[in-house]
This record gives C-alpha cells, sequence and structure tokens, in this order.
C-alpha cells in the first residue's frame, strides 16, 4: 500500500471512490469543488491510501484555518479496516498543522476515544425565525423564498469561493450564506445582530441560523434577542434534503489542548458546507 498527499492528477481515481462511499451530488463528486477543498495548499490538502492496483482505498481531508487541521472526509474501505490507516493519513495531515475535527460520527468518535483525543461540547446551533410568520411550522418557514441579494454577493474570502453558493457581506460586517431555496440565511459571521435580522428581514429570507461553539459569547446577545438552539424550532439541520426533526448535533474534538479563544465558524471543517452540487 501506498499513503501519500493526493494531487488533481489522482482525481479519476478519487470520483471512483467518492462515488463509491456518498450519495449522488455529493459535493466530493464535483472536481472544481475538490480543487477549492484541497486544491491550493494554503487552505487544504487531501491525502489517500493506495492499494496494489493503484485504487484509492483510504482517504481523509483536512482544512487549513486557525493554524490547525481541519480533519474531514476520513473513509477507509471495509478491506482495509483495522489496519492502522487513519492514524498514518494523519501522520501527513499533522505535518501541517495541530488535528482537530468536527461532526464525527459513532464509528469515528469509537476511534478519538481510543486515540485519547480531548472532546469538547458539540456545537451550538441558533435558529430565529422571521417574525412575519404567524404559522411556525416547517411548510410555513423551510420553504423557497424570492430574495434579491446581488448588492450583498462577495468572493473576499475562501469559504465564499466554494462552487455553487452565494456569500453575502452586510454593511454591519456580517457574513452569511443565502440559502434561499429552503427559506434560510446562514450566517457565518455576526457584525451587529439587530441590524443584521433587519436587513434579513427586508430582505425576504424567512429564517436565520448560526453555528458556533459553546464558548461563543455572542449567543448570550442571540438569546436576548429571541433566538433558540435549534431543537427549540422548526427548522432542522440537514435541508438538502429538508429532515424534519433532525438538529445539529456536531461533534468538536482536538489531538492536543487549544487555544480557548478559538471560536468554531461554520467555515471550519465541512459542518457548514451547504447543499449538494448538481453538476459533476
Amino acid at each position: 500500500m501506498i499513503i501519500r498527499e493526493a494531487t488533481i492528477k489522482d482525481w479519476d481515481k478519487l470520483l471512483v471512490f467518492f462515488q463509491n462511499i456518498y450519495r449522488p451530488n455529493h459535493p466530493l463528486h464535483c472536481k472544481e469543488f475538490w480543487k477549492w477543498q484541497y486544491g491550493d495548499e494554503k487552505f487544504g490538502r487531501s491525502f489517500i491510501c493506495l492499494d496494489d492496483t493503484e485504487q484509492v482505498v483510504a482517504h481523509v481531508g483536512a482544512s487549513f484555518e486557525n493554524d490547525l487541521a481541519w480533519l474531514m472526509n476520513l473513509y477507509v474501505s471495509k478491506e482495509h479496516e483495522g489496519k492502522r490507516i487513519p492514524s498514518k493519513l494523519y501522520d501527513l495531515a499533522r505535518q501541517y498543522y495541530p488535528l482537530v475535527t468536527t461532526a464525527a460520527n459513532k464509528a469515528a468518535l469509537d476511534m478519538y476515544q481510543s486515540m485519547r483525543w480531548i472532546r469538547y461540547h458539540n456545537l451550538v446551533r441558533y435558529v430565529k425565525i422571521n417574525p412575519i410568520i404567524t404559522d411556525v411550522n416547517i411548510e410555513n418557514v423551510c420553504k423557497s423564498t424570492s430574495v434579491n441579494v446581488q448588492d450583498y454577493l462577495a468572493q473576499d474570502i475562501h469559504y465564499f469561493q466554494q462552487p455553487t453558493i452565494k456569500g453575502l457581506l452586510f454593511k454591519d460586517g456580517s457574513r452569511a450564506v443565502s440559502q434561499e431555496e429552503v427559506g434560510g440565511l446562514r450566517v457565518l459571521d455576526i457584525g451587529n445582530s439587530r441590524e443584521l435580522e433587519s436587513e434579513a428581514w427586508r430582505l425576504g429570507f424567512l429564517w436565520m441560523d448560526y453555528t458556533t461553539s459553546w464558548n461563543d459569547t455572542k449567543t448570550r446577545k442571540l438569546e436576548k434577542n429571541g433566538w433558540v438552539l435549534d431543537y427549540k424550532s422548526v427548522v432542522p439541520w440537514r435541508l438538502n434534503p429538508v429532515e424534519e426533526n433532525c438538529f445539529c448535533d456536531v461533534s468538536f474534538l482536538s489531538e492536543e489542548p487549544i487555544d480557548k479563544e478559538l471560536i468554531v465558524k461554520r467555515s471550519h471543517s465541512d459542518h457548514g458546507r451547504i447543499g449538494s452540487i448538481n453538476k459533476v
């Protein structure tokens, strides 16, 4: 077996691997998305294991932000489990930055526990629904809405250069992604929360959400302004397709202790990914 860093020259092999393990139209079925996520070493890298036929049998990606390597997209083919492949892939990622991860599934959590990683409070997701909606239910809230965001479109940060998304920059300094097909504004950074709310409702968004780490003190102001944890709302976490009663359960772990001032943003790792990409 060969374990190494992947390049765009590996795309055909990677695509076969990704198509075998992910649902149709997953973002990693799109070459442009892979290039955005892993093609520039300033922002991320992809690490693979090849078998004797030079086919990809394991993969992990790392997104680089805040001088940390945010691990994601870990998968090892069934026939190659138990061979300590993840630890070898992690050795490559660790050459860039210390390792952290979010959104680990049960199997991954068990693995990280065995590796003695540190687990923090799960990420928290706050939601606010447009007060114009009086009959609050999933059908009235999570539906397509018409918004004109042309004057707010921005690509000034790497996250906003993600294929197919609409990154928005507001006058108060807030940043968000428009997901108007389900009525929502997915907030990345908050400047002035009241100004952001006013502008979002004026534009026609039906709801907003903000996902962050538990130590983000901005959530205190949000709570005072009527934002609630998502399980108290009708807006589910999974929206492509909409899955009713599915709420945020995103874990957060690190291999070594991290700076307590770190606030986990939507742009960190892949818990902030927005929907499918239909064009391969």
